[in-house]
């Protein structure tokens, strides 16, 4: 076959050199004689993934950033409080201690310490947190304004700052998101021979290099963007999480016999739950309510723990509780996605594994904005 004489490539026009060069590689690609394979999906979904990619990568920024601080809010926070000593064995009584000081209504649960983090973690009705030491139960000084600031940047990750509608918008970001990877993985599938690392990093100030360093990032994040984004949006929308995976699995009551005999609200949970490890403080809703403790068994890995005791401190008693064991495949299933998207499934692999993937979706996201400026000024 003759090639084109030098003068004639030279002066060929880029728009035409572009075309020239696509039709050859849909000639390679087609690999059936060459003849050329032409797909009516492959063109609108090129399109759904460059317009709504736009938006997705201006949100994946902001994610990103804030997700990748987000996940290691205990070893800064505890960087910041290194003179907390030894946590007290009995800790249901402390937090009971800490629970009466407060004022009813102040606070809607209290997080009790753990070995990276020891102190007792107040969640306030509007997202904000208070740190307490669990010996003299006194409010810990936050001089650094670490604590604030991992309060807003939870509240920017997770509400949008802007409240419950905020959420929904985040969580529908995750959805999108979830499925803009499952189709860049598919545009991208017919050209993964060509898949190089040397890629990642764009050479030129071009549309053609940002779109190629897009691409090569993209690939290299997408199993954790992916899980990231599914499991986001799960947590968001629960109910209609929770109704699949029951629906799909299965599900079993969990609740289980209780103590007859009164006492303390850490004698019964010793009795009922031996090997648990207390992990939530909930108060009552109403001054002769029930007091619920969220406890973490051995089996569960759910950082939070989803087993329960609810005991009422008018008789002493032990009035309900449930076994996240027991609860079924479904509930179980859908208890390991909040711990898979803050990385604490998998221990601090998993979290370095999600933070490296974070730090490469801001330059993905980065990429992908440069190639449409890039393509606006053409």
């Amino acid at each position: 076959m003759t090639s084109l004489p030098r003068h004639s490539r030279a002066s060929e026009s880029p728009a035409r050199g572009r075309a020239s060069r696509r039709r050859r590689l849909d000639f390679r690609l087609a690999g059936n004689g060459g003849t050329r394979r032409k797909s009516a999906v492959r063109p609108i979904l090129r399109w759904v993934h460059a317009t709504f990619g736009l938006f997705a990568a201006v949100y994946l920024l902001m994610a990103a950033a804030t997700g990748t601080l987000l996940l290691f809010k205990p070893e800064i926070l505890a960087l910041a409080h290194s003179e907390l000593g030894p946590v007290p064995a009995d800790t249901v009584t402390q937090a009971q201690r800490l629970a009466s000081n407060l004022e009813p209504g102040s606070f809607t649960s209290i997080r009790f310490p753990d070995e990276t983090l020891r102190a007792f973690t107040v969640y306030l009705p509007d997202h904000r947190t208070t740190l307490y030491d669990p010996n003299s139960l006194a409010p810990l000084e936050d001089s650094l304004g670490l604590v604030r600031a991992m309060d807003w940047l939870f509240e920017l990750h997770h509400y949008l700052l802007a409240g419950e509608t905020g959420k929904i918008v985040s969580g529908a970001f995750g959805v999108a998101i979830a499925g803009l990877v499952l189709i860049g993985l598919y545009l991208w599938w017919p050209w993964r021979r060509g898949w190089r690392f040397a890629n990642a990093r764009a050479n030129r100030p071009t549309r053609a290099s940002h779109l190629a360093a897009h691409t090569t990032i993209g690939i290299m994040m997408a199993p954790a963007l992916f899980l990231a984004a599914f499991s986001g949006a799960a947590v968001v929308f629960h109910k209609q999480t929770t109704a699949v995976l029951t629906g799909a699995f299965g599900a079993k009551d969990p609740a289980i016999d209780v103590p007859a005999k009164p006492g303390t609200l850490a004698t019964l949970v010793e009795a009922r739950f031996p090997r648990a490890v207390p992990r939530l403080y909930i108060p009552a809703a109403e001054p002769d309510g029930t007091v619920t403790l969220r406890l973490r068994q051995p089996e569960e890995r759910h950082p939070n723990g989803r087993s329960t005791l609810s005991w009422d401190p008018a008789s002493a008693t032990a009035t309900a509780a449930t076994s996240e064991p027991e609860a079924g495949a479904g509930p179980r299933l859908y208890n390991l996605l909040y711990p898979l998207h803050i990385g604490t499934l998998g221990g601090l692999p998993l979290r370095l594994f999600l933070f490296v993937s974070a730090i490469l979706a801001l330059f993905g996201a980065f990429h992908a904005l440069g190639s449409w400026f890039r393509k606006r000024r053409r």
